[in-house]
């Protein structure tokens, strides 16, 4: 049987609510020697669900992503008891954006240690408070995140071997001291719950029937001769600055490039399309940039016993191109929220014309009438 196919790019898309360096330890001259330990909640999980509606475009968000492994930069300013958040001088350094991971030891309910490459120290005076604010991944740790200058802002970029990391972030927090910190559980300053600043974009590749509805598990073609031989996502936005301190948050993004380039690639060895194919994620970009982000694709049909390309069929369209199924517009990439792409490849078998020669005929009754002689002389 001969199949043929083409490719129907649509979406399926659910905007999800997620949810420069010291190297040098600080230490106090004189005094008690109070560690400063911090903690922090895991990130907003990504939950996909269908949007049916403008009353159900808000997503269901859970604690589930751990801190655990990341690299993390810590600031700490001097500051004093009354002095509100707002009004902290964000220059007066006591901590330096200074390099800690995260890790899975659990200092307070539901909250990951924070922990220093190398220990940190309250001040010794009482009278001394810190405010803090954290982010990562830390410049040390990874070079694709830079801060500008001696401020508080940071540079975050991508290239064609390098993608976008997943950037978190804390809000300020504080006033603290070490009185107040040592009555706390686990003597551990809470940094809050980080959140994701960057857009997350995810696709699925499936079947689908002449209608475009996706196709069930046992409608796949046995054996199965389609294969995903490139899938990309690029972008002219290649960077972006991201200030910690600013409220609301937002990005000042990059001058776009004459081109776009490569920033995440998902395949580029043939694939074949099942219908467990799992979703391709892990590709983040700078938020708002969907009129200037692009997927690639590349499908080919292959012989049937050998790995010569039939037939092959390529497409690439702006993020904002694929629709949203609620019909509100195009597909957006929003600031701590996934985007799911769906991307349909119709699959229409065409039978084969019939072979077999089918004889009918029609069992008669002889009339039978007698005989007649001719005799000839």
């Amino acid at each position: 049987m001969k199949k043929r196919y083409y490719t129907y790019i649509g979406i399926l898309c659910s905007l999800l609510v997620f949810t420069g360096c010291d190297k040098d330890s600080v230490t106090p001259e004189t005094g008690d020697k109070v560690p400063i330990t911090l903690s922090a909640s895991s990130l907003p999980a990504l939950m996909d669900i269908q949007p049916q509606g403008a009353s159900s475009s808000q997503g269901i968000q859970t604690r589930a992503e751990t801190i655990n492994s990341r690299s993390i930069g810590v600031v700490a300013v001097n500051t004093d008891q009354t002095t509100a958040l707002s009004a902290i001088d964000w220059t007066g350094y006591y901590l330096n954006h200074v390099r800690a991971n995260g890790t899975n030891t659990t200092l307070k309910v539901d909250e990951k240690q924070v922990a220093f490459v190398l220990p940190q120290w309250w001040p010794f005076n009482p009278n001394e408070y810190l405010a803090f604010v954290a982010y990562g991944p830390h410049s040390e740790g990874d070079s694709r995140v830079q801060r500008v200058g001696a401020t508080n802002t940071l540079k975050v970029t991508s290239n064609t071997t390098a993608s976008f990391p997943d950037f978190i972030y804390t809000e300020p927090v504080g006033p603290w001291n070490k009185e107040t910190a040592k009555a706390n559980t686990d003597k551990a300053v809470s940094l809050g719950e980080f959140q994701h600043a960057m857009a997350k974009l995810d696709i699925r590749v499936i079947l689908a029937d002449k209608d475009g509805k996706p196709l069930a598990a046992d409608k796949y073609p046995n054996p199965n001769r389609i294969r995903i031989t490139k899938l990309e996502v690029s972008t002219v936005r290649t960077g972006g600055s991201f200030d910690l301190l600013q409220t609301p948050k937002s990005w000042v993004l990059n001058d776009p490039l004459a081109e776009a380039v490569t920033v995440r690639t998902h395949v580029n060895s043939a694939t074949p399309i099942t219908a467990d194919l799992s979703t391709f994620s892990n590709c983040f970009l700078l938020p708002g940039t969907h009129t200037e982000s692009y997927v690639f694709i590349d499908i080919q049909e292959l012989a049937a016993t050998t790995d010569t390309s039939l037939n092959t069929v390529s497409r690439t369209a702006k993020i904002n191109e694929f629709e949203v199924t609620d019909g509100t517009g195009g597909a957006k990439l929003e600031m701590g929220k996934t985007t799911l792409l769906t991307i349909k490849v119709k699959y229409v078998p065409i039978p084969d014309p019939e072979q077999d020669i089918i004889l009918e005929g029609q069992l008669v009754e002889w009339d039978y009438q007698g005989k007649s002689t001719v005799t000839i002389e």
